[in-house]
């Protein structure tokens, strides 16, 4: 079974509202390190400093990202990872042997999810792919959003604006938003070729 396939590229709006999620971890760590600093629970000071100073340079770093409208990160986005790693340590100091409740541990989990994001950057965002086979297409543009069908229950493909029109051989429709892709031309060309392909038997 061949399959091919596209990458799917988002819009500079949907980049834009992506990478804001980046702010999360550096807001966290300085909202948290002033608290600490003037609510007298400072136990540590140099943690609270030093989650401070990571979370400025987070937000530094995605202010020059949203200027240049791109994305700067590699394979890792080390700033998250960084980010997550302070938390955690934070987390790990805030831990308490008498209390039953530790908070501590929520935050070293926090911690580990930005790390992880961090770590896999890449390949979260590798999963907007349209794939097509010799018997349907399925394309994931969020990770729990997948649009998918058979060549032969699909009568036609059409664009209506920012919306993937689907008209299947019952007469029926859908409509599926694609307002966070920019290649949505390509997408509909690969669609029609594919669906073509399909009815010739290729």
């Amino acid at each position: 079974m061949n399959a091919r396939s596209l990458k799917l590229h988002l819009s500079d709006r949907a980049k834009r509202g992506q990478m804001m999620y980046h702010a999360v971890p550096g807001l966290y760590l300085i909202l948290n390190g002033v608290s600490n600093l003037f609510g007298g629970h400072v136990e540590h000071l140099w943690v609270d400093l030093l989650g401070i100073a990571a979370g400025l340079a987070l937000l530094f770093v995605l202010k020059r990202e949203l200027m240049h409208k791109g994305h700067s990160h590699g394979k890792v986005a080390w700033f998250e990872v960084i980010a997550g790693v302070v938390v955690m340590i934070e987390g790990f100091h805030k831990l308490h042997r008498d209390e039953w409740f530790q908070p501590g541990t929520v935050q070293m989990l926090a911690g580990l999810l930005f790390v992880a994001v961090g770590l896999f950057h890449e390949r979260l965002l590798a999963f907007r792919t349209l794939r097509c086979t010799d018997e349907g297409f399925a394309m994931r543009i969020r990770p729990i959003y997948r649009i998918s069908g058979k060549w032969s229950d699909v009568k036609s493909f059409a664009l209506d604006e920012d919306k993937l029109v689907v008209t299947r051989t019952d007469g029926s429709t859908t409509r599926s938003s694609l307002r966070s892709i920019e290649n949505r031309a390509d997408v509909l060309a690969m669609l029609n070729a594919e669906l073509a392909r399909s009815v010739k038997g290729v």
